[in-house]
């Protein structure tokens, strides 16, 4: 269970959900899933969930809850994130 909050179609947001994206499909096919979440349609969302930065990617489940922060780019460190 992933939550991604990103800020509209900026170019760093729209960076992280394909990077995201690219690392799941590959690493975990079919046993993920993906919530998008975009401040600007739903800002009380990320009041919830304490977001202080953009984009930011919560990993809840398996195991302990994970947060990263910025466009995932950096693919060693989102796999280790994500537990892989």
């Amino acid at each position: 269970m992933l939550r991604l909050y990103v800020a509209g179609s900026s170019p760093r947001s729209l960076r992280a959900v394909q990077n995201v994206k690219r690392v799941c499909e590959s690493e975990l096919a079919g046993h993920y899933n993906l919530e998008v979440v975009d401040i600007y349609k739903e800002p009380h969302r990320a009041t919830e969930d304490q977001i202080v930065a953009i984009p930011t990617l919560i990993k809840q489940a398996p195991g302990l809850v994970r947060r990263m922060i910025g466009d995932l780019s950096q693919t060693a460190v989102l796999r280790y994130g994500l537990g892989l």
